[in-house]
């Protein structure tokens, strides 16, 4: 990984974040503008705030990749597909769920698995995670993670390794995290802190 092409990424993020969004907020009562809250907040505020926190049973995969990595505890690696995308790639095209919601859900695996192989030191985590990440360049537009930047923290790795399409589609989540007010929402800005962290480990 070359982290000379990281720099100017994590500067960039560093620089979107000029205000902690964790300042002041309760983890507990977190809520976005709209008022939402949604069950990855659990396991993701555990993580940022170094805290444990209950994993719930059945979890999604991206739920269950990140109470993995804020209890530091193994996880189910034959739930992964063997390559392409972590979930199954079929859904979105049976109907059975939103592309939308699919999207968000994959990306959020991919940032926690970069983040645990980061985290862990497992370069094959890391490798996995910009596998499935490079399948959503392929295969994915950006546009369907609606305004929530997830996996940043891989396609940049992966821009960093001179994948230019990467670097482009992290360029467009951050863009759209931004649309409308210049800046990212609240809970936009706490899934970007996620990845600067995971970036500066590395």
């Amino acid at each position: 990984m070359n982290q000379e092409r990281l720099k100017p990424w994590i500067d960039r993020l560093r620089v979107v974040l000029c205000l902690d969004p964790l300042a002041g907020v309760d983890p507990d009562t977190f809520a976005d503008e709209q008022g939402n809250r949604r069950s990855i907040d659990r396991p993701l505020f555990a993580w940022l705030l170094h805290r444990t926190t209950t994993p719930i049973r059945d979890a999604e995969l991206d739920l269950a990749l990140w109470y993995a990595l804020a209890n530091d505890t193994p996880f189910d690696e034959a739930a992964i597909a063997a390559d392409g995308p972590l979930q199954d790639s079929k859904a979105p095209s049976r109907g059975e769920i939103a592309i939308e919601v699919w999207t968000e859900r994959e990306l959020g695996a991919i940032q926690a698995l970069w983040t645990l192989g980061a985290q862990r030191r497992e370069p094959n985590l890391i490798r996995r995670a910009e596998g499935a990440a490079r399948w959503c360049v392929e295969e994915i537009q950006p546009d369907n993670s609606t305004s929530h930047p997830w996996a940043v923290n891989a396609f940049v790795s992966l821009a960093a390794q001179g994948t230019i399409e990467a670097d482009l589609y992290a360029q467009t989540l951050m863009h759209n995290a931004q649309v409308g007010t210049g800046r990212p929402g609240r809970f936009a800005s706490v899934v970007l802190l996620a990845s600067l962290r995971s970036l500066e480990m590395v």
